[in-house]
């Protein structure tokens, strides 16, 4: 009787336990990562192929194991914030966008780089300097196009309102911010309002464009001739002209916005001493050379290198860089969420 009972709790404890896991959540990457781990949070695709390949094998070496948590940047934005005040986060780095990066800083979640644990900051231009983030690389968003499909070049982004070109037009859905603010130029506004570009958005609907959940979805939209244009880093469309697709690009005549893609390191990180390993790994001369030879990215530091043909094929002409604009960050991150919300609700919307 004793045996029976004990087996008839021994199987409703065991029952009960089974009926509660589905509501219990999976222990944080933070919590499972061994102590010499250091958890990168990042994009997938080609960013984090290259970061296995030029910045992991140095960490390898100083004995520290690389974890990719890989997500949206929206998603790691929201995952800092909601982190900050956790003794531990699920991140040890997190790169991020410049204008996302921001939006983290004033989430009051990221520490304060130190010089004497990333000494490659000695070297970083001045111009990319923050006072909490690490400047990895940077390019310009411009108007990327299929040769075979425009007889001239395409000077202005306001073409894609031409019906010729109705739902020949493709957007890459994780740039959507960059992507308000480079259409908001070709309708006369700058790049400290979402606006213009909302408006342009609005107009631009009636003739159809696209919406790709990724970069590379962008470059098999181009491939299948599925589109014929659409705004993207210039480093993209060297990587694509490279890689055997018939575009090129241009810096319309309203100008390009730029983008510093960045590192920073949480307050609450897990594993501070190798995050600022990587962080510094981030601005090493040869990875800022391999990165600027496969991706087309132009380096941020003096001492990266590059071969001048190189240096002339990533970097920016002077008469170029005047139409580059700058863009206040602060004022963006307070309307960033509505240009999001806009984004998702009215421009996706029945396309």
């Amino acid at each position: 009787m004793y045996t029976k009972d004990l087996k008839r709790r021994n199987l409703l404890k065991m029952a009960s336990s089974l009926a509660l896991a589905p509501a219990l959540p999976l222990l944080p990457l933070s919590a499972r990562a061994a102590d010499n781990d250091v958890v990168v949070g990042t994009w997938g695709g080609d960013y984090q192929n290259l970061l296995q390949q030029f910045i992991a094998p140095s960490m390898t070496k100083a004995g520290v194991n690389v974890v990719y948590d890989t997500g949206s940047a929206v998603a790691r934005v929201t995952k800092l914030k909601a982190e900050h005040a956790s003794r531990r986060g699920s991140m040890d780095v997190a790169l991020l966008g410049d204008l996302d990066m921001y939006e983290a800083y004033r989430g009051e979640a990221l520490a304060p780089p130190d010089a004497k644990l990333v000494p490659n900051l000695a070297n970083v231009y001045d111009q990319f300097r923050t006072a909490y983030s690490i400047p990895h690389i940077f390019s310009a968003m411009v108007i990327v196009y299929n040769k075979e499909k425009f007889k001239t070049r395409p000077e202005s982004f306001t073409i894609a309102m031409d019906p010729a070109y109705k739902g020949r037009v493709g957007f890459s859905d994780i740039l959507f911010n960059f992507n308000t603010l480079f259409v908001g130029l070709a309708a006369g506004g700058g790049a400290n309002s979402f606006d213009p570009g909302m408006k342009f958005l609005t107009e631009l609907k009636k003739n159809e464009p696209k919406v790709f959940p990724s970069n590379e979805a962008v470059a098999a939209a181009f491939k299948s001739g599925e589109i014929w244009m659409a705004c993207m880093w210039k480093a993209r469309a060297l990587q694509w002209r490279d890689a055997g697709l018939p575009v090129d690009y241009v810096i319309p005549k309203e100008g390009a916005i730029p983008v510093t893609f960045e590192g920073a390191v949480p307050k609450n990180s897990r594993n501070p001493k190798a995050a600022w390993q990587y962080a510094n790994a981030l601005l090493d001369p040869e990875g800022q050379l391999q990165f600027a030879r496969a991706m087309g990215y132009a380096p941020t530091v003096r001492n990266a290198g590059l071969p001048p043909d190189l240096q002339a094929r990533v970097g920016f002409t002077d008469e170029e860089i005047k139409r580059i604009h700058k863009y206040d960050l602060k004022v963006l991150y307070e309307t960033k969420n509505a240009c999001l919300d806009f984004w998702n609700k009215s421009f996706k919307t029945g396309l």
